[in-house]
């Protein structure tokens, strides 16, 4: 029994060390400038596959060249967000113009794009994270989350009010 039970902190120990280390790496990325942006569909495969997540960072609209993974707004459904490639840059008599293509597509999509300011350029991508970051916005796994914590404090608690005093003897 005392075997098991070590095993069991060394392994709570090695998870909680993991996932300390995770939460610490994703908040320096995200101090330093990096949007992480979740994978929903295998448009970029196999440059970004489904499920993972990719960190963007902002540069000036200007400053995108074709062969260029952006992350910009989708101009047919406001709100969501397309990363695609950059295929194609031509003037109009309004400014710049830009012709995107998922990688794993056999046609450019349906738009051609103004580019704003600042747009969201791929710096690199982290395979199935991207699920974690999806499943972690539902509502079952925040509550699951909260019921987990609020059982850890009970134990905690109930474990010093139950333990023995060094140097008493049960009777």
């Amino acid at each position: 029994m005392l075997l098991l039970g070590t095993i069991m902190r060394k392994a709570a120990t090695l998870v909680a060390g993991v996932v300390v280390v995770c939460v610490f790496a994703y908040a320096a990325l995200l101090v330093a400038g990096y949007k992480p942006v979740e994978v929903y569909s295998g448009s970029m495969v196999p440059t970004l596959r489904v499920g993972s997540i990719a960190f963007d960072r902002p540069v000036a609209g200007g400053s995108v060249r074709v062969g260029d993974v952006i992350t910009f707004q989708n101009p047919y459904t406001p709100g969501r967000l397309v990363t695609h490639r950059v295929i194609r840059i031509f003037h109009t008599m309004h400014g710049l113009a830009y012709r995107t293509k998922g990688d794993a597509n056999a046609t450019r999509d349906p738009w051609t794009i103004k580019l704003p300011d600042r747009v969201g350029h791929v710096s690199f991508s982290v395979p199935y994270v991207g699920y974690a970051v999806w499943y972690a916005h539902t509502r079952e796994v925040r509550s699951a989350l909260i019921v987990l914590a609020a059982i850890f404090v009970l134990l905690s608690v109930l474990r010093r009010i139950w333990r023995e005093e060094p140097g008493t003897v049960a009777s």
